[in-house]
């Protein structure tokens, strides 16, 4: 394991963003509070502070499913919202961060399936082959597949 300095975050940041910025159908730009944001359409899938910090919101039985499993913690100053932190120290992170993103991504572009920024994204991903890949908890498996059916996906 890396110590983690400030050039190492920054470094593990920009690959965040940059596996992220390839997503069909992802934009990045500027967040408010610095960082970046990923938006798909008018969703924003989440954000990335330089200091190595990850923003997600999700569904809240989605949110609480990931917090108890210890996938990530509750929102580090909004800890009663469904937005969740998740803290990128090592290299190692970089992969449990971009996990957490995609299946932000993946959920929001099944919620939005009706709209062609989440169409688009939807016919170029597996679905099924990328929950397999990234394993979340039961709970957050069983809420795609009750999204998936319900927009018929």
């Amino acid at each position: 394991m890396s110590i983690d300095t400030n050039l190492d975050s920054s470094s593990r940041v920009e690959e965040v963003i940059g596996e992220v910025a390839r997503w069909p159908g992802i934009t990045v730009a500027d967040h408010r509070y610095g960082g970046r944001e990923f938006r798909l359409g008018e969703r924003e899938v989440g954000h990335v502070h330089y200091t190595g910090t990850v923003d997600i919101a999700f569904p809240k039985l989605v949110h609480d499913a990931l917090v108890d499993a210890g996938w990530t913690e509750a929102h580090h100053v909004v800890p009663h919202s469904t937005w969740t932190t998740f803290r990128v120290r090592s290299d190692a992170d970089v992969q449990r961060a971009l996990d957490l993103l995609r299946l932000s991504y993946l959920y929001n572009a099944l919620s939005r399936a009706d709209t062609p920024d989440a169409a688009a994204a939807l016919d170029a991903v597996d679905l099924g082959a990328e929950l397999d890949r990234i394993d979340p908890p039961t709970v957050v498996r069983k809420r795609f597949a009750a999204l998936r059916d319900r927009v018929g996906y």
